[in-house]
């Protein structure tokens, strides 16, 4: 692929493509060498069989990554299809036939028959359990851990160990190994792969997230205590650096607003207290190793306490947004974006977040801090699930390894530089239906467990000249010449373009802010889901919840968090954590 036809492509992914930062776009191109020396070796092992007479172009196809199958393998494979998918105008395109699946027949010679298609999630699994409850599965679904577990238990799925080790690409091995394996652990049963697993990405630790323009305005220091966040808070709150008039400059906000979001939980998420509570070695909900090494629900454990009473003296202080209870994450989100908040929890993308206060004062300056850190001065996360969700195998499928091969051509194109040294029509559609997100990839890619760190290493030495822009891959070649663009304008003391803006405080601030942050990783021991579970948990998280929210709104005491704690085993609790741990051994 020419230069130019990749700088097209970087303007069309830097347009299409924020978005879907939290799925993780920014990939790497360490492994260009590793990729082309697979290709090469396919080569050669062909060439090396020939030469014998043994020649078996099925064999081959099926025992190397990129070689295509001598005639077409027409696959079954269950389907989300949305149902504002696009199309380009005047396409008759469909989910089966489509820039995707004739870009995968030039490559591999594969072409998808779709089972079943849904138009959302809830449809989907629906489809999937009447699948797997009749016994007829499609060749290939993207399932959850629980109905992988499922499918393995009862003798349904391919052992794809062999396929793996045979047509995984590097780029592949290599994304799977940044996060020391753990994505394909939760896939292997005995010792046996039974799923390719689509990662989940870090979002990094929490960040807290300031008005540095207020904090100027006011003469107040960068925090480094919880003591100084409660100065900093209280005097935006107080001395109304904003000029929104009394009492109108809410605290720190967060939200309670439906099934995801709450006052603690998914780092991906925004206005959460987490590192209040792992700060004090508190994990709420999750499924931590506990000291006598048995998995315990953070939750419940006494060390919740202390960051329950921290956030119950900060309500009762105005630090925390007096109307918590009964605002929604877009009421939130209008705060901040109306300047009548200042301060805030989120990750390194909140920036994403901020473009409408960009717009509204284009002289804002919101400045990122990774704290409070706990007694060793280090900050403390807990790691999310390894995996989004399982793509397996039919057992008795023919071409098992498909799924490993289609897997590993999609990261080549998207994460790594294959797509470069391509002028074939099938790719330059394709990589065009990725930048304008056209049509469905029936079978998708994933990304780094670090993906954001990569990014931000990659672009920062691109930025400083010690690595070639060209060798990116597309996305973040888009991303490095927005952020040059902003840097440009503020060298010529220009107003720097919205985009630019919000590039830049993201991958190069905070990522930065992130990346040079040593940060405690506690790994959760159990993901998934007991028999009790699916009887009691809602009971359960909502007695949960309704205690946490009284006791940080001071309507109870935090003294009053024992006795929570004593109900919710008495309630389930207590079955569970040991079906968990029955689970887990």
């Amino acid at each position: 692929m020419n230069k130019k036809l990749r700088r097209s492509l970087s303007l069309l992914l830097a347009m299409t493509m924020v978005t879907g930062l939290l799925g993780g776009c920014a990939g790497g191109s360490d492994s260009v060498d590793a990729v082309t020396d697979v290709k090469d070796a396919g080569t050669q092992a062909a060439g090396a069989a020939s030469e014998d007479g043994t020649s078996d172009p099925w064999q081959l196809a099926a025992t190397s990554t990129y070689e295509p199958y001598p005639e077409t393998v027409t696959y079954t494979i269950g389907l989300r299809v949305r149902a504002d998918v696009a199309y380009p105008e005047g396409s008759t395109d469909t989910a089966e036939e489509s820039a995707y699946t004739r870009f995968m027949k030039s490559k591999l010679n594969i072409q998808n028959e779709n089972a079943f298609e849904a138009a959302d999630d809830n449809d989907y699994n629906q489809k999937v359990s009447m699948a797997i409850t009749s016994g007829d599965i499609p060749d290939i679904m993207n399932v959850t851990y629980d109905d992988f577990k499922e499918l393995a238990e009862n003798d349904m799925l391919e052992d794809l160990t062999d396929a793996y080790n045979n047509c995984a690409s590097d780029l592949m091995k290599e994304i799977y190994a940044s996060n020391d394996n753990r994505s394909l652990d939760m896939a292997t049963i005995d010792g046996k792969l039974y799923a390719i697993p689509t990662t989940a990405i870090s979002s990094g630790p929490e960040m807290l997230w300031l008005r540095g323009d207020w904090m100027d305005k006011l003469g107040l220091e960068e925090p480094k205590t919880l003591e100084d966040i409660e100065n900093i808070v209280k005097a935006f709150v107080k001395q109304d650096p904003g000029e929104n008039g009394a009492g109108k400059t809410v605290g720190i906000p967060l939200c309670v607003d439906g099934d995801t979001n709450y006052i603690y939980g998914n780092y991906s998420g925004a206005y959460k207290a987490n590192n209040i509570f792992t700060s004090f070695g508190a994990y709420p909900e999750q499924w931590i190793e506990g000291k006598d090494k048995t998995a315990v629900y953070g939750s419940v454990q006494p060390e919740m306490k202390q960051g329950l009473q921290v956030l119950a003296d900060w309500y009762k202080e105005g630090v925390i947004d007096q109307q918590l209870a009964v605002r929604t994450y877009d009421d939130i989100k209008a705060l901040v974006t109306d300047g009548k908040c200042g301060s805030y929890f989120c990750g390194w993308w909140a920036p994403y977040d901020l473009a409408g206060s960009y717009e509204l004062n284009p002289d804002v300056e919101w400045r990122a801090y990774i704290l409070p850190a706990g007694s060793d001065n280090k900050v403390t996360m807990w790691s999310g699930n390894p995996n989004q969700n399982y793509f397996v195998v039919r057992k008795g499928f023919e071409h098992p390894e498909l799924l490993v091969k289609a897997k590993s051509i999609t990261l080549d194109y998207n994460q790594g530089d294959a797509a470069y040294t391509d002028d074939s029509a099938e790719c330059k559609e394709y990589l065009d239906y990725v930048a304008h997100g056209y049509g469905v990839e029936v079978i998708g890619g994933f990304d780094w467990y670090d993906a954001a760190a990569r990014a931000y290493q990659h672009i920062s030495e691109a930025i400083d000249g010690t690595r070639n822009p060209d060798e990116m891959n597309a996305y973040e070649h888009s991303l490095y010449e927005s952020c040059t663009k902003y840097l440009e304008a503020v060298n010529n003391k220009e107003k720097p373009e919205k985009a630019n803006w919000l590039d830049y405080n993201a991958r190069m601030v905070a990522s930065k802010l992130m990346n040079d942050t040593e940060v405690n990783i506690v790994q959760p021991v159990f993901f998934s889901q007991t028999d009790s579970m699916s009887l009691m948990w809602e009971s359960l998280r909502t007695l949960e919840r309704t205690t946490i929210l009284k006791i940080v709104t001071n309507e109870i005491s935090v003294d009053e968090f024992d006795t929570f704690a004593e109900e919710w085993m008495n309630a389930g609790g207590q079955q569970i954590t040991e079906e968990v741990n029955e689970a887990i051994n």
